[in-house]
């Protein structure tokens, strides 16, 4: 038991900015990080039918603060724990929409449910969140996309997820003008590496980071720009017996193939001066701690 203050992390992603390595660091050191006072909740606690966050916590259109059912599903939560620590990159949003119609700016509505959960449990929530270069990050949603069984050419894609398309800065904003927000703590995807302890040791504290240990393998692997073709000559022809993860395994980027890449070296160049610029704006908000190497 503690006599600690409960406190409350989220971290919401994003997808596709190792969000699954940070998750399985965190899911192995569960058991070890609970002595020290850390409860740990991720995807495999809230992706059962039933087990959405919104349904677990009784979430309703209009959340009076505080509603007894959040305030209670996180009392069981935290046991005699004082840091309830979530990652689910799913609840700010669907990466890829089933029906491909998606809101625009990209998560638009992550901090309205954001701020609803923290008013529905009562508490003052820190967020944790990872950014990315828009080209890379819109390569490795549509390769998500083929994944889901999306199948449409890459120029489709493109056409509805352009890289001005994707506004950091607003989301971020809008996250942090939320008034069940404390803090929100932010680093690139292109730094996760390097950042792994301090970001850790911010999100869980200092003594149950020391369990948590990087993995050495890449958790979800992209595609090759061969297994894209692949997968997409296949669905013209009406053969869709060969997945997308059949095709990233049989034609890997670790084997050899170059990753695909929608983007010219131009274009890469023209995101990451406009990426670099709205990290600088984000870094200015109140309320937002940049981690940098």
């Amino acid at each position: 038991m503690t006599d600690r203050p409960l406190s409350v992390a989220f971290h919401i992603g994003v997808h596709k900015t190792a969000t699954s390595h940070l998750q399985d660091a965190l899911g192995t050191a569960r058991e070890a990080m609970r002595a020290d006072g850390v409860r740990y909740f991720g995807p495999d606690a809230f992706r059962l039918p039933g087990r959405a966050i919104p349904a677990l916590f009784g979430l309703r259109s209009k959340t009076t603060a505080p509603h007894p059912p959040a305030v209670a599903r996180l009392a069981r939560l935290a046991t005699d724990g004082h840091r309830v620590v979530i990652s689910e990159e799913n609840f700010i949003g669907s990466l890829n929409p089933a029906k491909g119609v998606r809101e625009k700016p990209r998560y638009a509505s992550a901090a309205r449910r954001l701020n609803g959960l923290a008013e529905a449990m009562g508490q003052q929530m820190d967020v944790f969140v990872a950014l990315r270069r828009p080209t890379t990050f819109i390569n490795s949603a549509y390769c998500q996309s083929l994944f889901g069984g999306n199948f449409g050419p890459v120029a489709t894609y493109l056409a509805q997820n352009g890289p001005a398309d994707v506004d950091w800065h607003t989301m971020i904003k809008d996250i942090a003008d939320a008034p069940h927000i404390r803090q929100i703590i932010v680093w690139r995807y292109e730094d996760y590496a390097s950042l792994f302890k301090p970001i850790t040791q911010v999100l869980v504290g200092a003594q149950a980071a020391s369990h948590l240990m990087p993995s050495e393998r890449r958790i979800n692997r992209g595609l090759s720009a061969a297994a894209v073709a692949d997968v997409l000559h296949r669905q013209r022809h009406g053969a869709i017996d060969l997945p997308a993860t059949e095709a990233r395994s049989m034609l890997s980027v670790d084997h050899g193939y170059p990753a695909f890449d929608a983007f010219t070296a131009e274009e890469h160049a023209a995101s990451e001066a406009a990426y670099a610029a709205q990290f600088e704006r984000i870094a200015a908000l109140p309320g937002v701690t940049v981690l940098r190497p």
